[in-house]
């Protein structure tokens, strides 16, 4: 743990509070309202009860479906522009990207481990962090809560939750249907509709689809990659036989094929081998070209069906909620990032090909106390079982004879001969339990107490064989090997704070809360024997301080958030060798420490305008690095660096201006929004090259609105300025990147109509 004391941690973190909120209220205390615009109440359920956002004790960030619409943010990726404590690590494929919070997450191609920052869909649990990786759609809100979670969220949110909420069935028939075109043709439809089916029974049905050619092209062949394929649909049946009994099923289901996990060769030492097989590649920065002979791809296939029971018992209400999900997940993509391009007889390319087979079950119930009394709570009871198999194979691909000079291969002038060089097949299971509760104590009108527990029980299984065609390690494979072993842990997590209304719209509050995330084992393709060693439970001790308000007669909404928690156990990956090729490693890191503030506002000038933002300052360090087996002596330089994914500045901003046109058959709707962060480190090793240098993405629309809400034109544009930019960057003797889609400037018209409203 660190070596600061709490005492002198709550001290410091008070000053920093103090001293950005006063600077606050001098700011807002001078601005005069321009009419009566006030901004609307925003109801969350962030403590697993509806209430309203400014009364609870916690950090929380909301981001609206129509907001989501406005900006056109269809998934996670480009979330984080609008919540400024968010980052997303894109991976080769949905199996190892992951969300970070405060500079936090759990970055792992391990099937042994979870995600530090839980996603949840509907009250579910989503159990590994490629589920939820989905297009946003049918969506009512996304509230992300800062900081470990545990108490009442459980699996996986030692760092944080992003909740999202799909919207309920309307009470009335009403129905939509959208699309868009985007440069680089891309296209995205959606539609839906939704209504009463009798008179107890409401439903709904939510399709979308979406297709992108791609803003990479693949030299090899011309084709075009980073691009994807997706179509998704949800249904929502809610029944309600009297008034104190909801009835709520949902089912889901989204197929999506992507080659967006094309890895770009950036970086590259003068004098590699590589850069002879890379063909007209140019690398650097800005490159989005690759030469692969092996076409990157990933097929997903996400769904499962939910039951949630609401039962009113007088005032108290008895919630069950009971959930089963799928998830297959198939990747295949050129191993050594070249094609056929430069090689001479006798050297080989690589090729990988996965299978992921993947369910799991989960069973909560929760018991939630009536409110306006001295004692208010929520008690429940969870568990949960995944069951993962695994298929991985590296093959080489090895050029034997040629009838080119000089000993060149190319295909259909030389003989190329494919080798398995190593296969594995292995299954996890992980299993959870749980009880918890969550009390809140009202000493008084304006002041009041928090405390909460859950005791957790985890266990993680696993049977793991690797088959090599060779004695000894060789390039990405290592020799054969086979275990089978289980470890399981008993945690704790909690919370305690107070909350105090300074006025009926400011009030202010401060927690302490334990975070816990449970045992871990690194299985994975070229797992060996010090990988059975299971890795210790990650712990956190979290202190926040927070104030929410609303000012200026409610036009304006100010939230301040100040914190500093301290990891330790950490679990996260670095970087092996095997026989010279670069490979991942699941390890405890040791000790890491995030502190920092935010702040997020809403702001109604008048009743046409409605401005939005936040901004985070966050400092992720190393405190005490834990070298793996292995490591050069250069490894402790590792402490006081930063953590990978989490820059230390991050700011968004965004403006809505409804322009009313009274001689025409429509108003006008003005959107622009701007995110910015500074350097970003993706690299736990501090390589230099893995820097992401600062950027700014800014965005804007421009929409023709129907009167009654009926029909929508608006014209897009993303990325304005034309900022490249990364969302990985992946060291070795060459650095690989991902280059995400709004890495470019490009234009598209969307085009809604509403109907039954």
């Amino acid at each position: 743990m660190k070596s600061t004391s709490s005492t002198q941690r709550a001290s410091r973190l008070a000053a920093l509070f103090l001293t950005t909120a006063s600077t606050a209220f001098g700011i807002v205390g001078t601005a005069a309202a321009a009419d009566n615009a006030q901004v609307e109440e925003v109801i969350v359920t962030a403590q697993r009860r509806e209430e309203r956002l400014q009364n609870v004790p916690v950090a929380v960030t909301v981001v609206s479906g129509d907001q989501l619409s406005q900006r056109q943010t269809f998934s996670s990726e480009q979330l984080v522009q609008a919540v400024p404590s968010l980052t997303f690590r894109k991976g080769t494929t949905n199996v190892n990207s992951a969300l970070n919070i405060r500079g936090i997450g759990t970055i792992s191609f391990s099937a042994g481990a979870e995600p530090a920052v839980s996603t949840v869909v509907d009250g579910v649990v989503l159990a590994r962090s490629g589920q939820a990786f989905f297009d946003f759609f049918d969506v009512e809100r996304i509230e992300v809560l800062r900081g470990p979670q545990g108490t009442l969220f459980g699996k996986n949110a030692s760092a944080g939750v992003v909740s999202i909420v799909t919207k309920r069935p309307s009470a009335t028939p009403t129905g939509f249907v959208e699309g868009s075109y985007f440069e680089g043709n891309e296209i995205r439809v959606r539609g839906g509709v939704s209504g009463p089916l009798s008179d107890t029974v409401r439903g709904g049905l939510t399709a979308v689809y979406g297709k992108y050619d791609g803003n990479t092209k693949n030299v090899f062949n011309g084709e075009d990659v980073n691009g994807y394929e997706r179509f998704g649909v949800r249904a929502k049946v809610e029944w309600t036989p009297s008034d104190n009994l909801t009835v709520t099923g949902i089912a889901d289901w989204v197929n999506a094929v992507d080659n967006a996990s094309a890895d770009i060769i950036g970086f590259v030492t003068p004098g590699n081998a590589i850069l002879g097989q890379l063909g007209t590649v140019k690398t650097g920065e800005g490159n989005k070209q690759i030469s692969n002979d092996y076409a990157p791809v990933t097929k997903d296939s996400n769904f499962g069906v939910s039951g949630q029971v609401d039962y009113q018992m007088g005032d108290y209400t008895l919630t069950s909620i009971s959930a089963w999900r799928g998830w297959g997940n198939t990747e295949q993509r050129d191993g050594d990032f070249t094609a056929y391009l430069g090689r001479n007889v006798g050297t080989s390319s690589s090729r990988d090909f996965g299978i992921l087979d993947f369910t799991q079950f989960s069973q909560e119930v929760r018991l939630a106390s009536p409110t306006g009394q001295f004692l208010e709570y929520v008690v429940g009871a969870y568990y949960y079982h995944t069951d993962q198999d695994n298929f991985f194979n590296r093959l080489n691909v090895t050029c034997t004879a040629t009838t080119l000079a000089g000993g060149a291969c190319a295909a259909g002038s030389s003989t190329f001969v494919t080798q398995s060089n190593g296969t594995a097949n292995f299954n996890t299971q992980l299993t959870n339990s749980a009880v918890f509760g969550q009390a809140t104590l009202n000493f008084s009108e304006k002041f009041r107490g928090i405390v909460g527990l859950r005791l957790s029980k985890d266990k993680v299984e696993y049977d793991f064989a690797r088959v090599s065609s060779f004695a000894a390690d060789t390039p990405g494979v290592r020799a054969n090997f086979a275990s089978k072993s289980s470890t399981d842990e008993t945690g704790t997590s909690g919370r305690i704070g107070v909350q105090y209304d300074v006025s009926e719209n400011v009030n202010v509050y401060a927690n302490y809360a334990r975070g816990y995330k449970g045992p871990a084992i690194n299985v994975f393709f070229n797992m060996r024997a010090f990988d059975t060693i299971p890795l210790q439970p990650e712990e956190s001790d979290a202190f926040e301080l927070g104030l929410k308000s609303r000012l200026l007669d409610n036009r304006l909404v100010l939230n301040i958030a100040a914190f500093d928690t301290s990891y330790s156990g950490f679990q996260t990956t670095s970087f092996d060798t095997v026989a010279g090729s670069i490979v991942s490693r699941l390890i405890n890191a040791g000790d890491v420490s995030t502190q920092g503030i935010e702040a997020d506002f809403t702001a109604r000038p008048t009743a046409a305008l409605t401005l939005s933002g936040g901004a985070a300052y966050t400092k992720a360090r190393i405190d005490k690095y834990n070298c793996p087996t292995g490591s050069p002596a250069s490894c402790a330089a590792h402490d006081g660096k930063t953590l990978p994914y989490a820059p230390e500045w991050k700011l968004n901003l965004s403006a809505n201006y409804d322009i009313a046109l009274p001689t025409m058959p429509f108003d006008m709707a003005l959107n622009t929004a701007y995110g910015w962060q500074s350097d970003t480190q993706f690299d736990i090793d501090q390589n230099p090259l893995a820097i992401q240098p600062e950027y700014g993405i800014w965005d804007a629309s421009v929409a023709l609105v129907d009167r009654d809400g009926r029909y929508r034109l608006s014209l897009v544009a993303k990325n304005l300025g034309d900022q490249f930019y990364t969302s990985a960057r992946i060291p070795g003797a060459f650095v690989r990147t991902q280059v995400p889609r709004d890495a470019e400037r490009y234009f598209g018209l969307t085009l809604r109509a509403n109907f039954g409203q």
